[in-house]
């Protein structure tokens, strides 16, 4: 029961959002644009299409083209455990040492993975 009206709810709020931010492009396009570039007014829908068109354009169709923190993230972690595998033995060794000079104390995190 609850997932149903957390679902609702969701579709209701999407759709309250889209009305909104598609009467802002409207309001705010036959405020300025006529004025501006001589351009003829929106309508509803030809603003809801121009809000389509942009989200198509400028962010694409799902999360794989989307660059979010978490992805940088797993990406730059990826790159760093490359290449640190790569490293001989005892120069990380050295590291370690230089690290431990430097008052860096290593956590358990790491010693579990290996």
């Amino acid at each position: 029961m609850k997932k149903t009206g957390f679902i609702a709810g969701a579709i209701f709020l999407g759709t309250l959002a889209f009305v909104a931010f598609t009467f802002a492009v409207m309001l705010l396009w036959n405020w300025l644009m006529p004025l501006i570039f001589n351009l003829g007014e929106l309508t509803f829908w030809q603003a809801a299409g121009i809000l389509v068109l942009s989200k198509i354009l400028f962010s694409g169709f799902g999360r794989e083209h989307c660059w979010h923190s978490s992805n940088r993230k797993k990406y730059w972690h990826s790159r760093f455990e490359e290449k640190w595998r790569r490293i001989p033995e005892e120069k990380k060794a050295h590291f370690a040492e230089k690290m431990k000079e430097r008052g860096y104390v290593p956590s358990t995190e790491t010693d579990e993975k290996e």
